[in-house]
């Protein structure tokens, strides 16, 4: 982890800027988003899913590879993640937490409408389709729907 005097008293220089900045985040939370933009546009985009095609691996387990290897790479980045906060709340530094919001809650809930809708047009067009991104984003939803009702609006779920 990153020490250093940070300004205004902080124990780490990162604190020192703004929360919802990628600067603000702690590092291994950083490297996290980072490597989930990387991965999200480039890999899954451009590469894996036209490699496997040529591979010739049928639709369903096509999605499924892709998310073995995502698993495999996000797995031990979350972790990490966790750990550092866990770390960083037991010296008594709190870290913002994702807002559960009225407005996110909605978002969240019009994007998962619409991954299902493609996922529904999709499949009504007999092409073979699993609906893993759909899946995630009604996982995503039922958990800011949660943290949203228990009243913890952009404090952390613990």
């Amino acid at each position: 982890m990153a020490t250093g005097e940070g300004k205004d008293g902080n124990k780490y220089e990162w604190q020192s800027w703004p929360p919802d900045s990628l600067e603000g985040m702690p590092p291994k939370r950083r490297r996290l988003v980072g490597w989930t933009v990387v991965f999200w546009f480039i890999l899954l985009g451009g590469l894996l899913g036209p490699a496997a095609e040529a591979a010739g691996i049928a639709q369903p387990w096509r999605s499924l590879l892709v998310a073995a290897v995502l698993a495999a790479v996000f797995v031990p980045l979350i972790r990490g993640a966790v750990l550092e906060t866990r770390q960083l709340r037991a010296e008594g530094i709190e870290l913002p937490g994702y807002p559960a919001t009225r407005k996110t809650v909605i978002t969240n809930a019009l994007l998962a409408g619409v991954l299902w809708t493609l996922f529904a047009v999709t499949a009504a067009i007999d092409m073979p389709v699993f609906p893993l991104l759909p899946i995630a984003a009604t996982i995503w939803l039922v958990y800011l729907i949660r943290r949203w009702k228990a009243g913890s609006h952009g404090t952390p779920a613990r």
